[in-house]
């Protein structure tokens, strides 16, 4: 192969390498072809290391392959840039090498591959944030106008709301009436075992469960339907204050709490006096300690707001009096009721909270009285006699009217002209004095038979 002289000439003249600038994407054509042509230049010559040459070159292009991984982890890209690096002609190939680093970093499709994963993962770094409820609402309105936003935003809410309120009343109210129900069944169950506390206990298990969707305040709704039950339907007495003790004991209550729920109760019905003096005595009774006694308070002031106080005694010395007459009226009935074989005092005076001498004084008047209670002593009355005919008799069984029985003779003596008898069929119709033209006139048949009027006659009974 020969080089002219003109070639040599412009090697010679060029001020520097940068006139050997190939292009990006022949870059490696071009290396090959050198490659190629030296080889031939170099056989020519006889030197022989052409191939030797080229082999070497093309292994050290494979091994100096860079790798350039992208950021993100869990899709790893790889990117190979393959850079051709000859030791033995760096001096000859720098421009090359130059072109290949350049080439391969400033790729600008590679550039937005990389910019858009480094995108995503700070999007994903990043915590997603929050619009306001505000923004929101601005952004859905801007644009609309009234008709608009009255049609698509205040029609719905307060539609939504009406119908959202009744549904929770109309929920409320079947809650509450089936509430109610259930209590009122517990109270009164409750007051029919009363006494039986075996049974009571069962009771007040049963009815526990059942009314377990009052949530917290189960207990003290259940405890003062009881209470306002039972001091409408019990008097006062030693076992209706034993049996409200047991109760208070199922609830686990201390002398305060109960004491607090008596008071609550009353001040609910100011209306029942009766029943609020009723459970004041019941409080007094079987609460033992000062802090229990003392919740009981409010009722006192509320019973002796209700007394007028004319200046002689006050309101609270009347609600005083009225527990004592309370107590000695529940021992008097219970003397009468223990019956007449009684030889000495009658337990349940001590629960009343009565002194020995009184009960021994009411004791001693019952027992003059034949131990009748004072509902025999005010009802009982002589029971009047009559005979089959409505007629009085008296204690000899006779009538107390002589004249009455004269009456009977004369009537005896006459047909019962108000009985009428078919004669066809045997039917018997008994009119009322008075009342012929309406039930037995001209156009009355027989319901038996069909027969006219003109077929019955009066008959003897």
């Amino acid at each position: 192969m020969k080089i002219s002289s003109a070639s040599v000439a412009a090697l010679l003249i060029l001020p520097s390498a940068s006139a050997f600038i190939v292009p990006s994407s022949t870059s490696s054509t071009f290396v090959k072809s050198c490659l190629k042509a030296k080889s031939e230049f170099d056989y020519l010559l006889g030197e022989g290391t052409g191939i030797h040459t080229q082999n070497a070159l093309v292994t050290n292009e494979i091994d100096m392959n860079k790798i350039i991984t992208l950021p993100d982890t869990t899709k790893a890209a790889t990117l190979t840039s393959s850079i051709t690096y000859d030791e033995a002609s760096a001096s000859s190939s720098d421009v090359f090498n130059e072109e290949q680093e350049t080439d391969g970093v400033q790729d600008p499709r590679m550039a937005e591959i990389i910019r858009k994963e480094q995108q995503q993962m700070a999007i994903k770094a990043e915590p997603p944030s929050k619009i306001p409820l505000s923004i929101k609402a601005m952004n859905f309105l801007k644009g609309k106008d009234f008709g608009e936003i009255f049609f698509t935003v205040l029609v719905p809410v307060i539609g939504g709301y009406y119908f959202l309120n009744k549904g929770i009343a109309a929920s409320k109210t079947k809650v509450d009436d089936k509430a109610t129900e259930i209590l009122e069944d517990y109270a009164n169950e409750m007051i029919y075992h009363d006494g039986d506390f075996e049974e009571m206990k069962l009771a007040h298990a049963d009815y526990g469960k059942k009314l377990v969707f009052l949530g917290t305040n189960k207990s003290d709704k259940m405890l003062k339907r009881y209470l306002e039950f039972y001091a409408k339907k019990k008097t006062v007495s030693p076992q209706a204050i034993s049996s409200l003790s047991y109760v208070f004991s199922l609830y686990k209550l201390t002398e305060e709490r109960a004491g607090e729920i008596l008071a609550e109760l009353c001040l609910s019905m100011p209306e029942k006096v009766a029943s609020a003096g009723k459970l004041l005595f019941f409080g007094e009774h079987i609460l033992k300690t000062p802090e229990g006694r003392a919740k009981l308070a409010p009722i006192k002031e509320l019973l002796a707001s209700v007394y007028r106080d004319d200046g002689v005694i006050s309101g609270e010395e009347i609600v005083e009096k009225s527990q004592l007459a309370m107590a000695e009226a529940a021992y008097r009935a219970a003397v009468a009721s223990a019956g007449k074989k009684q030889s000495e005092l009658t337990i349940g005076w001590e629960v009343l909270g009565l002194d020995e001498e009184t009960a021994t004084k009411i004791f001693e008047e019952v027992a003059g009285e034949g131990f009748i209670t004072q509902r025999e002593a005010k009802y009982a009355v002589k029971q009047q006699k009559y005979d089959d005919k409505g007629r009085k008799l008296d204690d000899d069984g006779k009538l107390e009217n002589p004249e009455e029985a004269d009456d009977e003779e004369e009537e005896s003596t006459k047909a019962s002209g108000n009985v009428q008898e078919c004669t066809e069929c045997g039917f018997t119709l008994f009119v009322a004095e008075g009342r012929d033209f309406k039930f037995f006139n001209s156009g009355f048949t027989c319901p038996e038979c069909g027969a006219s009027k003109d077929k019955f006659k009066a008959a003897d009974i």
